[in-house]
């Protein structure tokens, strides 16, 4: 028997999709063939019986009593190239191929993002972890970006489960073409993997990402080479009780401790989190009645510190150490010092760099922060003649002022700050005998002061803040202290003035009250 089809072929369109409805004519010779069981099967798209997708590509049907029959296939929105084959019920055997074509009508992109800075957390505990969202999007009249699945798969010892290796699975995404998934990863070395997904319908629709794992962060294993513990330091307030923030370079851990009466750091809040990245540069502020940090990293991963060279966020801080990241992202330029300051009803932060930029100045910006934590613009940017490693915000009698002093010449400013966040008239200017780093604000009651240490060699001292924001030029107090304190940090509890002096040794530090006076009180708390 030398039975063979003919077919004719029309398009149209199913649904938003290309389909094709090929009519098929079994004959032998010149005889047409009734009443014939066939089997059908499409290699692309699905069969469309009564009207209805079945989402099969096999279909069983028999002639008609002219030997003819008829069907449709319906593909995928991306449409291509497939081809519909005929064969015999009775024995399988093959009685004809039909190629056809189905035009897109969608067209996919995938890409995939980092959001780990929505917890940020490092390697604790030999597991690391980076949060990656995939987002679907298309363009055409079939695009359904509504629960589609995506295929993944990672290289290296990343796993898609925390508890074993799995390195390839499937998800699907939400409505708006979205889906975040964590990806684990066991190397205490830290590694590079290639992170690869595709829309499984169309292999044209696929991203790939390189995920960069850091090494296990760990002090005690290794240690500091130079023996300095570099440490970012600030205290903040939530709820009325004052909180005293460290986080370490050397492992990224964030420590957090309550400040109570009587000068005391008394119990860790904190659950022992890593960031991924450390923070050179951080600083608190409070919106409304919640609070900020402000944080700039100069080495930070996941992406190429070729491209930039400093990664900022903006976060909500809790009294536990934990953040939620309300903006970030990514600059050409990097800063050494900087704060957060309130003037004219706005919020603001003003940084400073110590690199010389291409006019030979020390650049210089400051930003608004918008009410809803995003950053704002870029209220004013300008180079001052040298690098002020010593800086602070003052505020007395209703108005703003910046502090500014410099270990080239030992030049000393204040500005008086406008209420648009910036810089105004020159309030103060002078040389000192000598450069004093660091140094910082308080009050008592209604008097200002500053103090700090001429750090070269452990010197001391305190005065006060004159009316206009003048800096008082004779150290009303000063002594010695048996070392140099990186870190000094003001706050006050209960009327009493104290302040946190730290160095960069593992573990050394001492808080102590300032008095009235100018002269310092006794050690209330303290660590050798």
């Amino acid at each position: 028997m030398n039975i063979s089809v003919k077919f004719f072929r029309s398009y149209q369109l199913y649904q938003g999709r290309s389909a094709i409805d090929i009519q098929l004519l079994v004959h032998e010779g010149f005889i047409e063939i009734a009443e014939l069981d066939l089997v059908l099967e499409c290699s692309l798209g699905s069969f469309v019986v009564n009207g209805q997708d079945t989402g099969q590509k096999k279909l069983s049907c028999s002639t008609d009593g002219i030997g003819e029959i008829s069907v449709s296939i319906v593909g995928s929105e991306i449409g291509g190239d497939g081809q519909l084959t005929v064969s015999l019920q009775e024995n399988g055997r093959q009685i004809g191929v039909q190629p056809y074509h189905l035009n897109a009508t969608a067209f996919y992109t995938l890409n995939f993002d980092f959001i780990h800075v929505i917890d940020d957390y490092a390697m604790a505990d030999g597991m690391q972890s980076n949060k990656v969202q995939a987002t679907l999007t298309g363009t055409g009249s079939g695009v359904n970006l509504a629960n589609r699945k995506l295929d993944l798969s990672v290289t290296g010892s990343a796993s898609f489960e925390q508890d074993c290796i799995v390195q390839t699975t499937s998800i699907h995404t939400d409505a708006s073409g979205n889906v975040s998934f964590e990806l684990y990863n066991t190397n205490k070395n830290g590694e590079t993997v290639t992170l690869t997904g595709f829309l499984d319908v169309s292999k044209t629709a696929h991203a790939t990402q390189q995920i960069h794992f850091q090494p296990n962060l760990d002090c005690e294993d290794f240690p500091p080479a130079d023996g300095k513990y570099i440490r970012t330091i600030f205290t903040y307030a939530i709820n009325n009780q004052q909180y005293l923030l460290r986080q370490s370079k050397c492992n990224h851990l964030v420590t957090v401790y309550q400040l109570v009466a009587g000068g005391k750091q008394s119990g860790q809040t904190s659950t022992g989190q890593k960031w991924v990245n450390f923070y050179d540069l951080m600083f608190p502020f409070v919106l409304g009645k919640e609070q900020y940090i402000f944080g700039l990293a100069k080495n930070f991963i996941n992406t190429s510190k070729n491209t930039y060279n400093s990664y900022w966020i903006i976060a909500k801080l809790d009294e536990k150490g934990h953040k939620e990241v309300i903006d970030s992202g990514y600059w050409d330029s990097d800063y050494d010092v900087g704060f957060a300051y309130k003037t004219g009803g706005g919020q603001f932060i003003y940084l400073h760099s110590k690199g010389k930029d291409n006019k030979g100045k020390f650049p210089y910006i400051i930003r608004e922060i918008l009410p809803n934590g995003k950053m704002g613009t870029i209220i004013e940017q300008g180079g001052w003649d040298n690098f002020y490693g010593a800086t602070f915000f003052f505020s007395m009698e209703g108005k703003e002022y910046i502090y500014i002093h410099t270990s080239d010449n030992r030049a000393v400013f204040t500005y008086e700050l406008n209420e648009n966040g910036k810089i105004g008239n020159l309030a103060y200017s002078n040389t000192w005998a000598y450069y004093y780093y660091p140094q910082f604000p308080y009050s008592i009651g209604n008097t200002y002061y500053y103090a700090g240490q001429r750090f070269y060699d452990n010197y001391w001292f305190v005065s006060y803040l004159y009316n206009e924001g003048v800096p008082d030029r004779i150290n009303e107090h000063d002594d010695l202290w048996s070392r140099s304190y990186q870190y000094m940090v003001p706050f006050s509890i209960d009327g009493h003035q104290y302040f946190l002096r730290q160095d960069q040794s593992k573990d050394h530090w001492f808080i102590t009250e300032i008095l009235a006076d100018t002269s310092m009180g006794s050690d209330t708390d303290g660590r050798l």
